[in-house]
């Protein structure tokens, strides 16, 4: 399923021949076990040795809503795995920043966005999600 709540436009520049093609990108849900129906959302962070590396949590889409309300996907510097709406993307699925002037404004997923409080902490399923990235929420 698409996210098609927040679109994020991205060029493309072929490494072969320097043609540019422009795709319009949506966060997409997951088609794996036990991911499926989630968004990934991705962080790199830097390993012993100053080795950076991405890693990776999937989110459900109330989830993705909270972390946008807190700011956290702003704060921890996450992108969003994205896809076109063709599903046609001539490698792999790029990771964006998806900043909340992304979101279509009144649509279904700016109003989960607004209807989370803030003051309530993460819930355990969410937090457990955040500390495969290296992120730690207060309980």
């Amino acid at each position: 399923m698409l996210l098609t709540d927040i679109a994020v436009e991205h060029t493309l520049v072929s490494k072969k021949d320097g043609v540019h093609q422009t795709f319009l990108l949506h966060p997409f849900t997951n088609t794996q076990r036990d991911s499926l129906g989630k968004f990934e959302i991705v962080r790199d962070i830097s390993e012993p040795g100053m080795k950076v590396v991405k890693r990776s949590a999937f989110v459900t889409f109330q989830q993705l809503a909270e972390l946008y309300a807190k700011g956290v996907l702003d704060e921890f510097g996450f992108s969003v795995r994205m896809c076109p709406v063709q599903g046609t993307y001539p490698t792999a699925n790029p990771v964006k920043k998806v900043l909340p002037s992304s979101i279509r404004p009144g649509s279904p997923f700016d109003l989960a966005v607004q209807k989370v409080d803030i003051a309530k902490p993460a819930n355990r399923e969410l937090r457990t999600a955040l500390l495969r990235t290296n992120v730690k929420l207060s309980a």
